[in-house]
């Protein structure tokens, strides 16, 4: 027992085991616990006498000692384990050590770098070291445990830092022959410059993973061979060793092939194999006879063996290769010799392949050898004598194609010999489409003046204007009688507007129904009031009676309509102080929208300023109470059967009456015109219509409000004033002939500029960009269709505009445009999204709300580029731009058939911005 009581061991310092001499130990005094453990009381040690002196006397003894203690264990040597082994790179150690110091702390290193680092390894707190994962060029480190407290007790050991081993596993091939091998040697820890060794001496080795190398060498004589392999350079180490038998190397032969039939006068390639010897040759004979011989055939040096002309008595021959190195060394093969079959019977097709056109036919014809019976049956795809579908053929070869194209596009012509039927020859055919023709500068003007005087070209009118010419074709539509609009049974709007699109799409006299469309934008009226149909079938019957009449009697006729009366409050307007004075709508509407707008205008248009640059109102609030007491006194026709009354009830049979007693008789004047007093109801609406068809504005503004309706939304002004002069005077001092107008309109020059310039065009508001869609296809909207209520979507309801500006403002600019684009106020991204909807319907479900005519693009289903081309002159009259047509074709091609690429061709050309733009 250690001096002053007994000692309590410690843990083991930093994982030292009693497997390395032991755990490191130290030792200390306990805790007073007890009287067993207790160490001698103070009265034993020191008495009673002089306690206190005693106890200070007693702490200098007890530090002395302390210090005497800890000189004492100074002397201990630390010791580290393991003090010497290796280790792989990559790979960590646990080291301990014995540390007979107190305190017992240390700090470990490696060659003496405290904690080491990524070189030579790193080393922690605990001891665990981590070699580096590459070996140090010096790759034996040492590691050391320094005593914290007195640094100059080290313990150390030795650590040999090597490459991973290289285990070898197996070499094959095994066993080996004499001469030069090549082996395989699998294993594990294989690296990129990993060496094979053989017998200790390196051999050339490709490294192929990191458990296969491939190594070549000699084996000189027979015996074994001692394989390892070895990793070079710093950290080297050599693997464990495989043993592989080394045999004496014996001449073989080997042919092929090893049997043969042989036709009569046919030849026959042999190929021989020496192995076990480095001469390769070898000597070829038929029969025991080098070279052969005619009887029972020859082969050459190279192997090539050429049948008799006759059969021999045997018909059974041996080939053989010999070693010229070893002549006892032979292989050889059998060849068994054949009577050769006679002539096949052959057929041969002309031509062997060509082109057809849909519709055309080529004449085919067969060459039949090997038989006295030249007969042949044709047939097409396989179907004897062929079909409507890939085209039919005659039995003299006369091959008429299909007038579809079928898919695929090839057909295959065969002629089966009826002597062998087993024999055919064939012809592949190609058909193709008839070419698109190109689009002439006619066609282009033809169809440019048909979208700007109809709802859309047509097949039918299309061909009419090639006949007769523009100005011709004008001619006719004039004369034309009109299309009757009749009075929905029900009294049903919802009829009357279905009515409206199927005439849009089918009525003769276009021209007429075009120019009444453009008149109902300026002179509204419109169904969101006027709810029952023979509330607006008066003043639809004005429109188109007057579209190629006087401007001032439709004027007159629509201030009498009753329609108008109900839509703008003029019915029952009267005189002030009865009823509640003029009703102010129809007159201000009838200056702002129907005749002179709201600013001075000259004659091509453009505003008049004053000398601020300001623009000069045509009229001012006082004008319109002028005006409106000037039409006062109108009311309702009176009913049949009823009684007239001061103020009637509505009714829409006929023109409104007069009420002279509602009637203002004072004197009006406005717009630079008296209306002397007195006058009756007609006099003063006859008065007010000759100031305003007068009025300076009346034809610029006119003049605008149809040229861009019917052609252009951003006219010149030259264009504007040739038209407004046309209105002033039609040739003979007429003012406002309409037809006169129109016809200036549709053939000015500008309207007649075939060449788009940057600012011309219109863009198709829904009406007629999907009435013109159906036209082009030969088609139309069917007399019970139920679709307006998707014109309601795309924000042009039929019939029912949602104000007195109509469905859109005439004075709408492009968005971020100088330019006027009025149809663009009901573009968004949602209605043109609808729009390409509509197509999709029409062109996938057609039935009973329209109905078009896709046969003329059938010949083109299969063949992409006419058919894009056929889309092109039909919607766009051949002014597709290049890109444009590259890009509907890989949109259409991959579509599963003729149908699918068709409809897909037109949608998509339909979508596009040229499509939606009238030029």
């Amino acid at each position: 027992m250690p001096p002053g009581g007994p000692k309590v061991p410690l843990l083991p310092l930093h994982g030292g085991s009693a497997g390395l001499d032991g755990p490191v130990r130290l030792w200390t005094r306990p805790r007073r616990v007890g009287a067993n453990l207790a160490v001698a009381d103070d009265k034993e040690r020191f008495g009673m006498r002089n306690r206190l002196g005693l106890i200070g006397g007693g702490i200098v003894l007890l530090l002395a000692c302390l210090a005497n203690s800890s000189r004492a264990q100074v002397a201990g040597a630390i010791a580290v384990y393991p003090e010497t082994s290796s280790i792989e790179i990559g790979s960590s150690r646990q080291f301990s050590a014995y540390v007979p110091i107190s305190p017992n702390t240390i700090t470990w290193s490696v060659n003496d770098i405290v904690g080491g680092n990524t070189t030579i390894g790193t080393i922690s707190a605990a001891g665990l070291y981590q070699a580096p994962t590459v070996a140090p060029a010096a790759n034996v480190v040492t590691v050391k445990a320094r005593s914290t407290a007195f640094p100059t007790s080290v313990g150390s050991a030795t650590l040999t830092i090597t490459r991973r081993y290289p285990w070898l596993w197996s070499v094959s091939p095994s066993p080996l022959t004499t001469g030069n091998y090549t082996v395989r040697l699998n294993g594990a820890n294989f690296a990129p410059d990993s060496k094979a060794l053989a017998n200790g001496v390196e051999l050339a080795t490709t490294y192929i993973s990191s458990t296969r190398l491939d190594a070549s060498g000699a084996a000189a004589a027979a015996g074994s061979l001692q394989f390892a392999v070895r990793q070079p350079g710093p950290g080297a180490v050599t693997g464990n060793v495989v043993s592989v038998t080394v045999n004496t190397a014996t001449t073989t032969v080997a042919i092929s092939p090893t049997s043969a039939s042989v036709a009569l006068g046919s030849t026959r390639t042999f190929s021989a194999t020496v192995s076990g010897t480095a001469n390769k040759s070898v000597t070829w004979s038929v029969n025991g006879v080098v070279g052969g011989s005619s009887s029972v055939g020859t082969i050459s040096s190279s192997g090539v063996y050429t049948a008799p002309a006759a059969l021999p008595a045997s018909p059974t021959v041996t080939v053989r290769a010999t070693s010229v190195a070893t002549p006892t060394a032979f292989a050889q093969a059998t060849v068994t010799l054949t009577v050769p079959p006679p002539p096949p019977v052959t057929v041969a097709v002309s031509p062997a392949s060509t082109t057809v056109q849909l519709g055309a036919s080529q004449a085919f014809t067969a060459v039949v050898s090997g038989t006295n019976n030249t007969a042949v049956t044709w047939s097409v795809n396989g179907t004897v004598g062929g079909s409507a579908t890939v085209g039919t053929i005659s039995a003299a070869g006369f091959y008429t194609a299909p007038a579809a194209m079928p898919s695929p596009a090839t057909v295959t012509v065969r002629a089966v010999s009826v002597a062998s039927p087993s024999s055919s020859g064939q012809s592949t055919v190609t058909l193709t489409s008839p070419p698109v023709p190109p689009v002439t500068p006619s066609q282009v003007a033809a169809a440019r003046f048909l979208e700007q005087s109809s709802f859309g070209p047509s097949p039918a009118t299309l061909e009419r204007v090639a006949q007769v010419g523009i100005e011709a074709f004008l001619d006719e539509q004039f004369t034309l009688p009109e299309t009757p609009i009749p009075l929905p049974s029900g009294n049903s709007a919802g009829s009357l507007r279905q009515w409206a699109l199927y005439n849009y799409s089918s009525a003769p006299d276009q021209l007429r129904q075009r120019v009444a469309y453009s008149l109902s934008q300026i002179v509204v009226t419109s169904g969101t009031k006027l709810v029952y149909a023979d509330e607006l079938v008066p003043w639809l019957r004005l429109l188109s009676q007057h579209a190629f009449g006087n401007y001032r009697d439709l004027l007159r006729d629509v201030t009498k309509c009753p329609s108008m009366g109900k839509f703008l409050d003029l019915a029952n307007s009267m005189k002030p102080g009865m009823g509640g004075g003029a009703n102010e709508n129809y007159p201000r509407e009838l200056m702002q929208l129907f005749t002179i707008g709201l600013w001075m205008l000259n004659q091509d248009g453009s505003q008049q300023t004053n000398a601020a640059g300001q623009p000069i109102p045509a009229y001012t609030q006082e004008t319109v109470r002028q005006v409106a007491l000037a039409l006062t006194g109108w009311t309702y026709a009176t009913a049949p059967n009823a009684t007239p009354q001061n103020a009637n009830w509505e009714y829409f049979g006929a023109p409104m009456e007069t009420r002279q007693g509602n009637h203002d008789t004072t004197a009006k004047t406005f717009l630079g015109t008296t209306l002397p007093a007195g006058q009756t109801v007609e006099q003063d609406l006859e008065g007010v219509l000759d100031t305003l068809m007068h009025h300076p504005n009346i034809a610029p503004f006119i003049a605008t409000r149809l040229i861009r309706s019917l052609v252009m939304s951003n006219p010149s002004g030259a264009y504007i004033q040739r038209v407004a002069d046309v209105f002033v005077d039609n040739g003979a001092g007429v003012r406002g002939d309409l037809k006169a107008v129109v016809r200036a309109i549709l053939l000015d020059p500008e309207a007649r500029q075939d060449t788009a310039t940057v600012n011309q065009g219109r863009l198709k508001e829904p009406i007629l960009h999907i009435s013109g869609f159906l036209r082009a296809l030969n088609g139309r909207f069917t007399s019970g269709q139920q679709v307006t209520y998707l014109f309601d979507y795309m924000a042009q309801g039929v019939l029912t505009p949602p104000s007195v500006f109509s469905w859109f403002s005439p004075l709408y600019r492009v968005p971020n445009s100088p330019l006027f684009g009025p149809e663009f106020q009901i573009y968004t991204p949602t209605e043109a999204t609808l729009r390409g909807n509509f197509f999709h319907a029409i062109l996938n479900y057609p039935g009973s709300d329209f109905v078009v005519d896709l046969a003329p693009f059938q010949p083109y289903g299969n063949d992409m580029v006419s058919l894009v081309e056929k889309a092109n002159q039909v919607l766009l009259y051949g002014r597709m731009p290049a890109a444009m047509k590259q890009v509907i074709i890989n949109a259409a091609a991959p579509g599963y058939d003729a149908k699918t690429r068709i409809e897909t061709a037109l949608y998509l050309t339909a979508l596009t911005g040229q499509y939606a733009i009238q030029h």
